[in-house]
């Protein structure tokens, strides 16, 4: 009995330390990996571990948001970060190594800060702001023509675009359109073509789609007012272009 006993104990002994190893070499792997954040906190009691690796994750969660994504709102990615964060224990000696992490893609889908560019430009117009149409003065007595706006016609594909209001819904949207075979090139909004037609979801730093632009020669024009636009008239906005085949 008692050597049956001895063999459990080493048994269980023996697996727990295998468990202990495998754990400690994934979280070596995390460490290594750029796509990741990462914070641990090691004490005797494992919630304060926990708790303290939290605290931690946030405020560097908090400070890669603000170097990386500076027109993104902070406390809006750090509540999506609390979302998605995973924890992974280990002992040191009578201390408990509380490890927690997060995919930054989980944060914020757009992982290069070159994919975000802020435009520092006159506020937009508001949506229901009517502008007077120039007009052309034939003669004295002649009646006064107005310039007639183009009529925007949408593509079914662009009435699916209308139906994505945040930009954490616009990786899943592009990635679609890839899978389908109906994506021909995307991009952050520096590398937009300047002589290509194109569509483009502007987002404010809360996430929202403040617009959705369809880019024709030189002119653009949005596809929710159906009215000329551009993307300068959105104030510290971000831009993704992208091109249908």
């Amino acid at each position: 009995m008692k050597r049956l006993f001895f063999c459990l104990s080493f048994i269980t002994l023996h697996l727990s330390f295998c468990v202990a190893q495998n754990v400690a070499q994934d979280i070596n792997k995390i460490k290594r990996d750029s796509m990741y954040i990462y914070a641990e906190a090691t004490m005797k009691d494992l919630n304060e571990a926990y708790n303290g690796a939290r605290a931690i994750l946030e405020m560097k969660v908090g400070d890669w948001v603000r170097e990386q994504h500076p027109s993104e709102g902070i406390e809006v990615c750090i509540v999506k970060a609390k979302e998605h964060f995973i924890q992974l224990e280990t002992r040191r000696g009578d201390f408990y190594r509380a490890f927690v992490y997060v995919r930054k893609n989980d944060i914020m889908p757009v992982a290069d800060k070159s994919e975000v560019t802020v435009f520092e430009v006159a506020p937009m117009a508001q949506p229901n702001e009517i502008k007077a149409a120039p007009a052309i003065i034939i003669s004295e007595d002649a009646p006064i023509e107005e310039q007639k706006a183009p009529t925007l016609e949408l593509t079914s594909e662009e009435k699916q675009m209308r139906l994505i209001r945040s930009f954490y819904e616009v990786e899943p949207y592009i990635k679609g359109l890839k899978s389908k075979g109906k994506l021909s090139n995307y991009g952050k909004f520096a590398t937009m073509p300047a002589n290509e037609d194109c569509h483009l979801f502007v987002y404010d730093k809360q996430g929202n789609i403040s617009a959705l632009l369809r880019k024709s020669g030189d002119k653009q024009f949005n596809l929710n007012t159906l009215k000329e636009d551009n993307v300068k008239n959105y104030k510290n906005c971000g831009a993704i272009w992208f091109q249908l085949k």
